[in-house]
């Protein structure tokens, strides 16, 4: 038997209008108007809009939704969601941008403005000599892959592609920031993660949390519904908020912007969509019925 044999036919293509007919006659969703129906496909791809109704199936059919579910319900829930995550992405962005400023500064008056290229600068296993090989790796991709930008081609001309660690550290991801952290000193970690009075475990979570989420806001993928791989430490008082959603991150994101206009502002714009798409599960997202009063620290 061919391998060809072991797996199913791919999906065959659809117009639109048997999109819609489909959704209508195999999975049980209420289209509605035709041409809104056309609209809403041509919006958001089939695919996508349907993983909004997992929670709205038939426990005796999976295939098929709860009576009364509609096109516009799934497309209000994709909107309620693209609406979520511009409203934390301010946050992520201040907490990531303050990150590079407090990594690379430590980082520069500890061990020199190049000091971040000396793997015996950070931990000594064998196993982050490694890493600190990889990392360095990838910030000579970025190094090429950006070398259009004119501080990158101002440090290779005038200072031979040696970069300070505060102009290497905006080349960085994210995820490239949490291994640089990761691959601090306990001395290093406990230097930085104190700015945030945090313990350096603590930080660690944290950090891979708030990738982890930033991650699925930049590519534009689904929060609403989404269980999220790393979580971060909750104090004591908080335990009670924690899931595997994304309410633990914003709460935890208290701690690093908590007293700035950007936390403030995402409370706020979170409350609109609260209003504007009524039909949203914020349980869904881990968010508990007082999440307003907890993110304020009420």
């Amino acid at each position: 038997m061919s391998k060809k044999a072991l797996f199913a036919p791919v999906k065959p293509a659809r117009s639109y209008e048997d999109q819609a007919r489909r959704l209508l006659d195999v999975h049980g969703l209420d289209v509605g108007n035709v041409d809104r129906a056309r609209h809403i496909l041509s919006t958001v791809n089939y695919y996508r809009l349907t993983t909004y109704g997992k929670h709205l199936r038939r426990a005796d059919d999976p295939q098929r939704f709860l009576d009364g579910v509609s096109l516009d319900d799934l497309y209000d829930l994709y909107l309620f969601d693209m609406g979520l995550r511009h409203q934390i992405l301010p946050v992520l962005e201040f907490f990531e941008v303050q990150l590079r400023a407090r990594l690379s500064y430590h980082l520069a008056i500890t061990y020199g403005s190049t000091g971040y290229t000396n793997p015996a600068n950070f931990r000594l296993d064998k196993q982050s000599h490694g890493s600190h090989k990889n990392l360095m790796n990838k910030f000579k991709v970025e190094v090429r892959r950006q070398d259009d930008l004119a501080f990158v081609r101002h440090h290779q001309t005038k200072y031979g592609g040696h970069f300070p660690v505060w102009v290497a550290v905006e080349l960085f991801s994210f995820g490239m920031l949490a291994q640089l952290y990761d691959l601090l000193t306990e001395y290093d970690q406990w230097a930085v993660s104190r700015e945030y009075h945090l313990t350096p475990e603590a930080m660690d979570a944290l950090i891979a949390a708030a990738v982890d989420v930033r991650n699925i806001c930049a590519h534009y993928a689904r929060l609403y519904n989404q269980q999220i791989e790393h979580q971060p430490i909750l104090p004591p008082e908080y335990q009670t908020y924690k899931s595997h959603f994304v309410f633990p991150t914003l709460l935890a994101l208290r701690t690093v912007a908590g007293n700035h206009r950007v936390y403030g502002d995402m409370i706020r714009g979170i409350a609109q969509l609260a209003e504007e798409y009524p039909k949203a599960n914020f349980a869904l997202c881990g968010f508990p019925d007082d999440w307003e009063n907890v993110l304020r620290g009420g």
